[in-house]
């Protein structure tokens, strides 16, 4: 993953990955869910993230963050898979690493990346044929962003998210016409190319090392 991604300011989206080690599952069943959930809200009101989307499949996470303050986001997830890997080699009665290293993050435009990578995220576990229809998967922020369910984790509202719909049902139906008009596999490309996901403008902006969270890019999807 390019150096240049890896960057630690306040406001700055980014779509995180955190695999097994070597493609081991990381959730044999739900309560391993659950906990890795559990870890991630003691994190993130320990070390202030937005958690604006996430899916958890068999061997992998996927997250769409925003940290609060700078240098969160690393503190963040480091707790969460230092903790959960204590949580899964006692349970297993295992040893060794359970994650394949560091996790994974990408810088994400929010004028028009923000959508497209929550969309990819949502569909995931579908792309994965852990379930047919994204809205059939209890462990991602589907549910809640598409139909307003309690679901397994509150995740939080981003601005593009709100200015959807005027109403939570308005937004709810517009959110659900999004993602079924999305084709996964192009947003992977974009993330596994430059580990930046954005515009041009927005790309070397990353890689020059520039405070991006202020800058006002063209919108669109």
């Amino acid at each position: 993953m390019p150096r240049a991604s890896r960057i630690t300011q306040a406001g700055v989206l980014h779509h995180v990955i955190s695999r097994g080690n070597a493609n081991q599952d990381l959730f044999r069943d739900i309560d391993d869910n659950r906990k890795y959930l559990a870890l991630l809200r003691e994190a993130v009101s320990q070390f202030p993230l937005y958690v604006y989307n996430y899916a958890l499949t068999k061997n992998t996470v996927h997250l769409l963050v925003e940290p609060k303050q700078d240098g969160m986001l690393s503190k963040a997830m480091e707790s969460v898979t230092r903790e959960y890997a204590k949580y899964f080699n006692q349970k297993y009665n295992s040893i060794g690493h359970v994650f394949a290293g560091r996790f994974k993050s990408f810088a994400v435009q929010p004028d028009q990346f923000f959508l497209a990578c929550s969309r990819y995220i949502d569909l995931n576990p579908v792309n994965h044929e852990l379930v047919k229809e994204a809205k059939d998967y209890n462990f991602s922020g589907y549910g809640v962003l598409a139909f307003g369910h309690e679901g397994e984790y509150a995740v939080d509202q981003h601005d593009l998210y709100k200015a959807l719909g005027g109403t939570d049902h308005d937004r709810q139906l517009v959110y659900r016409s999004l993602v079924h008009q999305y084709l996964g596999a192009e947003l992977d490309l974009e993330n596994r190319k430059s580990g930046i996901l954005g515009s041009k403008e927005f790309k070397t902006l990353v890689k020059s090392g520039a405070n991006v969270k202020d800058v006002k890019f063209k919108k669109g999807l």
